[in-house]
């Protein structure tokens, strides 16, 4: 679904050219969620942004469905860590908001799934509240919402889950999964919580050190398990994991 081959991605600094990422090569699959995990500055953010097309200058190519990955022609989400609601605009209008920048018209069976995905994340009586009115993990939720009302072929989220205290942010991480179980959209989302990766990731992508490449992707098989606390196989995988980062591998 999504192919990336041989990408690059550098920068100025002063008279300096700072190779970033790369070269970095990986395929991912389609309605599969990915975890990206690694050290503080080994450019998974940037990675991201690549493929949100906000960076659009690298080499290499960044292909979906065949086609070079474009956000003017490719639907794409992206939830920050902010949530991103524009404090103006109520609940409502923030969770149609995508569809109003793409010009498009919400038909009978667009309300449906708006409804639907508005009912499942339990914020349909928030319609017309604005985010200065709602709680974190409220603002997490309509995020989520316009995210999958928006039915992108691909969702970008930047520690979507970082702002919000640890019961909260459990509560949310649930939901997600929840949802995303219920349609399947291809996510990538950046963390740096080893257990959100391994709750939330089928698939854990371990970066080295910048300049960012993969050392390892994970299988993971613990995915979307409860209690994780209570495996042994979860202090496994996370071991395996910090030991990795720890070490800033470098390729």
């Amino acid at each position: 679904m999504l192919r990336i081959d041989d990408l690059i991605v550098s920068y100025k600094a002063q008279k300096n050219t700072i190779k970033a990422i790369g070269p970095l090569s990986m395929e991912i699959g389609s309605g599969d969620i990915y975890a990206i995990i690694g050290p503080s500055g080994c450019g998974k953010s940037t990675l991201l942004h690549v493929l949100g097309g906000i960076i659009r200058e690298y080499q290499g190519s960044v292909l979906i469905k065949g086609d070079r990955l474009d956000p003017k022609i490719h639907d794409i989400g992206f939830i920050p860590q902010g949530f991103g609601l524009l404090p103006w605009k109520n609940v409502e209008e923030n969770c149609l908001l995508a569809l109003n920048i793409k010009g498009k018209i919400v038909e009978d069976n667009s309300k449906q799934r708006i409804n639907a995905v508005m009912n499942k994340l339990n914020i349909d009586s928030l319609k017309e509240r604005y985010p200065n009115e709602l709680s974190g993990g409220q603002k997490q939720r309509v995020a989520i919402a316009r995210a999958f009302i928006m039915n992108p072929a691909l969702l970008l989220m930047d520690e979507p889950f970082s702002a919000l205290d640890a019961l909260t942010r459990e509560d949310a991480q649930k939901l997600f999964i929840d949802i995303w179980n219920q349609y399947k959209i291809t996510t990538v989302f950046v963390t740096h919580s080893i257990e959100e990766a391994i709750y939330m990731g089928k698939k854990i992508v371990i970066m080295s050190e910048g300049p960012g490449n993969i050392v390892e992707i994970i299988d993971n098989t613990l995915f979307n398990v409860e209690n994780l606390g209570e495996r042994e196989e979860y202090y496994k995988l996370t071991k395996h994991i910090r030991r990795i980062i720890k070490k800033g591998w470098k390729i």
